[in-house]
């Protein structure tokens, strides 16, 4: 074999080696991990029991009526408030009330809340009003009052809050026969809040 053979030969050989070798530096072990998220909104189920809280007739002026009733939170998202908003309508019989409101007769008075309050003082009023005020107001029923027990305010899921209510027709010490037989059909709508957002 020539010389220049051998040498070509010898050339050719090494820049395979220094091939490979160079080849060699990119091979490396790898390997993979796969982060999956899932994002599913919460319930926020609010339920009235019961769902009629007064159904009562034969009522006159002086006469008051005591009932207790539930607001229990059966989704999964902590109510943070739940909002009172009232409306009502008087059937007038007689058709002799003049423009006067059955309304504004009836006092509506909230008693502590038995689930927000450490010791219960029996029919202490924290919220007094008549209907007719309150149709334009929107108290939150599940308010922490400042210095009653130690419940934070609104409802934690799975839980329910009790309430008693007293209404009184308002015995105004003169002639109130312009409203006998009369009817008021009054509606609660209770619309529930949730909670702040929890930092994850």
């Amino acid at each position: 074999m020539g010389i220049k053979k051998t040498l070509g030969l010898g050339v050719a050989s090494a820049a395979l080696g220094l091939s490979l070798i160079g080849g060699g530096t990119f091979a490396y072990f790898s390997d993979t991990a796969t982060s999956t998220s899932t994002f599913a909104a919460g319930t926020l189920d609010l339920n009235s029991d019961p769902s009629v809280i007064v159904n009562m007739d034969k009522l006159k002026p002086g006469d008051t009526i005591k009932r207790d009733f539930k607001l229990n939170n059966d989704g999964n998202i902590d109510i943070g408030s739940i909002v009172l908003k009232t409306k009502y309508s008087v059937n007038d019989v007689g058709g002799n009330n003049n423009g006067v409101d059955l309304g504004k007769f009836i006092k509506v008075k909230f008693l502590q809340n038995k689930d927000k309050s450490g010791n219960i003082i029996p029919d202490i009023v924290v919220y007094e009003t008549t209907l007719a005020d309150l149709q334009n107001s929107t108290p939150d029923l599940v308010e922490k009052l400042p210095f009653i027990g130690n419940e934070a305010s609104g409802i934690k899921a799975g839980t329910s809050d009790s309430f008693t209510v007293k209404f009184e027709f308002v015995d105004d010490g003169k002639d109130q026969n312009i409203f006998q037989k009369d009817v008021l059909t009054l509606t609660w709508d209770f619309f529930a809040k949730q909670a702040r957002g929890t930092d994850y």
